[in-house]
């Protein structure tokens, strides 16, 4: 009985890879498009950062952008110099504004809490996100902007830059075809996942959908499963920014053990997708329980249909 299952979800497996890559193809890099210069509100949390906060911060100051910025630092109730540093930027520069969520009357938790104090805050329509150990580029905003004219919410690239450990390298790869995977969905009008460190969408949406109300209780939910509440709103337009310059590099990982603690969070969203996104709960489900199949199929001695299976994924 178990066989059948597994190769079921194995058969489930495969046929999202094949939607995925028909996605790949359907990408056009040839788009119209062109700056908005809508002004926006960019729109960071942070908690305990005083070692990544001032990179981050002076990415921000150096952004070249023919809009209006202002950037909104929500202090999630940091103990280390992390105020500080955000100050020594508000004292020079008009457009740095600095929350701590200890003003927040929310009820919600963890990071939703910070992000709504921010958004509550922001004066803009559009909202642009990253998260505080990411690097921007100087045209970050320019280019996440070009999408703004035919969009009403903008998932991001992000890329981690590897250095010479191997997990680093492992997360490297591993996290360029998560957002593969993600940039292909949308070409296939099936938008399954975002990332916190690289979005932007308007806050009418945001209110629209009731804020982060409906999953309050979540640990993360603030990405993958905020988009799959806007993507049931009528009409809405999500769209994909692959411009080199509208990426992010995010925080790489040298030890294990923080790779798999940043998975065990992510994981969180997977596991109540269900609620969401039926489908996109049966893939995650499927390309899980496949890696599991194999490596039972070896474990049973099976070995000629493991060495198929192993060579089916790897293709």
């Amino acid at each position: 009985m178990y066989l059948i299952i597994g190769y079921c979800l194995f058969s489930i497996y495969i046929a999202s890879l094949f939607f995925f890559i028909f996605g790949i193809f359907r990408i056009s890099k040839n788009k119209n498009i062109s700056p908005s210069y809508e002004n926006i509100s960019i729109i960071i949390c942070v908690r305990n950062g005083e070692l990544s906060i001032n990179n981050i911060l002076t990415d921000l100051k150096n952004q070249n952008y023919n809009g209006k910025l202002e950037f909104i630092i929500v202090d999630d109730d940091s103990n280390d110099k992390t105020k500080d540093i955000i100050f020594d930027f508000v004292d020079i520069d008009n457009r740095f504004h600095y929350f701590n969520t200890k003003n927040s009357s929310s009820n919600l938790r963890h990071k939703k809490r910070a992000l709504d104090l921010g958004i509550n805050h922001a004066q803009y329509e559009w909202l642009l996100f990253t998260d505080v150990d990411c690097r921007v580029g100087s045209n970050w905003a320019h280019e996440m902007s070009s999408n703004y004219n035919f969009s009403d919410y903008v998932i991001g690239f992000s890329a981690v830059k590897e250095n010479n450990s191997f997990v680093s390298k492992f997360q490297n790869v591993d996290f360029n075809m998560l957002m593969i995977s993600a940039c292909s969905s949308v070409f296939m009008n099936y938008p399954l996942a975002c990332s916190g460190q690289n979005q932007s969408y308007k806050k009418s949406l945001f209110l629209k959908v009731k804020c982060f109300d409906k999953i309050s209780n979540l640990i993360q939910g603030d990405d993958s499963i905020f988009l799959q509440m806007c993507r049931k709103i009528n009409n809405i337009k999500i769209s994909f920014s692959f411009h080199n310059d509208s990426h992010v590099t995010a925080k790489t990982h040298s030890h294990w053990k923080d790779f798999i603690l940043q998975r065990i969070r992510w994981a969180g969203d997977a596991n109540i997708m269900w609620k969401y996104n039926k489908l996109f709960f049966v893939l995650i489900l499927s390309t899980f329980h496949s890696n599991l199949f194999i490596l039972y199929l070896l474990i049973q001695n099976a070995i000629i249909p493991f060495l198929y299976l192993l060579v089916i994924k790897f293709i």
